[in-house]
């Protein structure tokens, strides 16, 4: 499966976790009740024919989030809850290939997974949470804390079903942070399948993650090796920069949403210093495209330039802290911009991701659209396909 040699991984794949399926044991007894009431409310939803059956909390906790209306078209009686088509993409360079969906189970059956990750090629997957992260729209903080505990248990059981090949994100309470360190430091002593963070682009409530709340965060990630992970997520808490600014549009949150968020979270870490502050932390953005990397970093140069007493915290050009090796970026393997990206950057800031098996996922053409540049030199290929994704996770070495 490895590529000359090299081993593949694919940084960003995710599960779509049904608490209502894959908690009941490993909740903790104190919250049983209020889980029972959640998983109630996921099987009503379900009865009144709402297509809610991956998603589970989404819509239990939260309500809808508009992401449905025609770009310039506005009607009368307020804007449409349809969404996407459902149809699952692949954005092959000049052309778009209409797929079938992928496998429900391969969020369940490690043994589904395995055989999709031989078809692609791949040789690792780095696990995320799909929804938990809107685990921070709940009222009781307690409880969020305890369906956090229970998705880590129940995606660190089914990892260990393929140690080598299957690997997982942490998802932690960011509202009651130590709460969050004591999860980190649990598991970061006692599963060696555990390679990062997961991390969202922002903290619930809209803070920054420059916030002192996260410092305790950041310097137990430094402490044990785990990398921040920051992976944004779409019309739900915590929310992504922009999503009440996009009136509700499928197109516009589709092409901006996600790199915005990436932006944010970029500029807030270089800019607020916790690369600096924290002088082993590694982190590593997610899910947002990476084209737009270079200009962004032009930009954070120049107004560093030109204004430093607005980034206090910030020693060094941007540039610099982002090509320093502790900061690490995802591409999308479709982007037209993959091989000025890395003449811009350098090859050893790229992660290869994914996003499978969500319906945006190139599975199984994502390594063959990158060995297919012919821009990329054969350095560069084995970097971005796994070598910097070793380098980065000390964890994904063994």
């Amino acid at each position: 499966m490895s590529w000359n040699g090299g081993k593949v991984i694919d940084m960003d794949t995710h599960v779509y976790e049904r608490p209502d399926k894959m908690y009941g044991n490993y909740i903790d007894p104190a919250y049983r009740e209020p889980y029972q009431q959640l998983c109630e409310a996921i099987e009503k939803q379900a009865a009144e024919g709402h297509n809610y059956s991956l998603f589970g909390t989404r819509h239990a906790v939260i309500e809808p989030f508009e992401a449905g209306r025609p770009l310039g078209i506005y009607d009368t009686f307020g804007l449409s809850r349809q969404r996407g088509s459902g149809k699952r993409v692949i954005k092959d360079r000049g052309s778009a290939v209409i797929t079938e969906p992928i496998r429900p189970e391969v969020s369940w059956d490690a043994k589904a997974r395995l055989e999709d990750m031989d078809k692609a090629a791949i040789d690792v997957n780095v696990i995320y949470a799909t929804h938990v992260s809107s685990y921070c729209a709940l009222r009781d903080v307690g409880f969020e804390t305890a369906l956090y505990r229970a998705y880590n248990r129940w995606v660190a059981d089914f990892c260990a079903q393929a140690p080598k090949r299957l690997k997982w994100t942490v998802s932690v309470n960011m509202r009651d942070v130590q709460a969050g360190v004591a999860e980190v430091k649990y598991w970061g002593d006692r599963d060696a399948n555990l390679v990062g963070i997961y991390t969202p682009q922002v903290g619930p409530g809209g803070k920054l993650l420059d916030n002192p709340d996260f410092h305790p965060l950041y310097e137990v990630a430094q402490d044990l090796e785990l990398p921040l992970l920051v992976h944004p997520g779409t019309g739900r808490p915590p929310y992504t920069p922009g999503s009440f600014e996009l009136n509700g549009s499928w197109f516009l949150i589709q092409s901006l949403l996600n790199p915005w968020a990436g932006m944010t979270a970029m500029a807030t870490l270089v800019g607020g210093g916790i690369l600096d502050l924290f002088p082993k932390l590694r982190v590593a953005i997610i899910e947002t495209s990476g084209g737009w990397v270079p200009v962004i970093v032009d930009r954070m140069d120049s107004h560093y330039l030109a204004s430093p007493n607005h980034v206090p915290n910030l020693t060094r050009l941007p540039r610099e802290v982002v090509t320093d090796g502790r900061y690490a970026h995802a591409i999308d393997t479709w982007e037209n911009s993959i091989e000025q990206s890395v003449q811009s950057m350098g090859e050893e800031l790229w992660l290869f991701a994914t996003d499978y098996p969500h319906k945006g996922t190139q599975w199984p053409r994502g390594v063959q659209q990158i060995v297919e540049l012919p821009g990329l030199s054969e350095s560069a290929k084995r970097k971005i396909l796994g070598e910097n994704a070793m380098r980065f996770c000390p964890r994904l070495r063994d």
